[in-house]
């Protein structure tokens, strides 16, 4: 990972986070009608310096997940149903870091499964063993209308840098 990106908050906010965003599974909840107001259009939303998006360098996919590859890996390409073991940092548009895997142990689940957001299993899918990616994640391939209360609100755009660690 980059060495300008920082965890902030104790092992637990760290821990507690993570539990909330990620260790229940997940429904995917785009194009539903909310009091959230409409989604957010990724091309349109300014992100802060810290997340280091700049979608003129994305690929953009065809359900509008963008993709960056920051540093090719050299290992095996990750594919659904591989058990994939990775480091993450996540963060909100405007620079708020929403979770962080540094400093502790990776992250462990099975691609292309109900454990993630949408955008995790589309974006993941590909990268080679040692690799980083940036990945800006539309509301419907994230928590959607729903969000993540607190740290995740309704439609909201995230930016995840990741690292795969092994897939296998």
């Amino acid at each position: 990972m980059p060495s300008g990106i920082s965890k902030t908050g104790g092992r637990g906010t760290r821990v507690a986070v993570f539990v909330a965003l990620f260790a229940t599974p997940l429904v995917a909840l785009g194009g539903c009608a909310s009091s959230a107001g409409p989604a957010p259009d990724p091309a349109t939303t300014v992100y802060a310096p810290d997340t280091g998006v700049d979608l003129a360098l994305m690929e953009k996919t065809s359900s509008g997940l963008y993709i960056e590859e920051i540093a090719q890996g050299v290992g095996k390409n990750a594919m659904r149903g591989d058990r994939v073991r990775i480091h993450f940092v996540g963060w909100l548009p405007d620079g708020t870091l929403v979770d962080s895997t540094l400093g502790g142990e990776p992250y462990v689940f099975e691609l292309g499964s109900d454990e993630v957001i949408r955008g995790w299993n589309q974006g993941i899918v590909g990268m080679k063993v040692g690799g980083r990616r940036r990945l800006v994640i539309r509301p419907g391939l994230g928590y959607g209308v729903r969000g993540r209360s607190p740290q995740v609100p309704p439609n909201a755009i995230l930016v995840f840098e990741i690292q795969l660690l092994d897939a296998n």
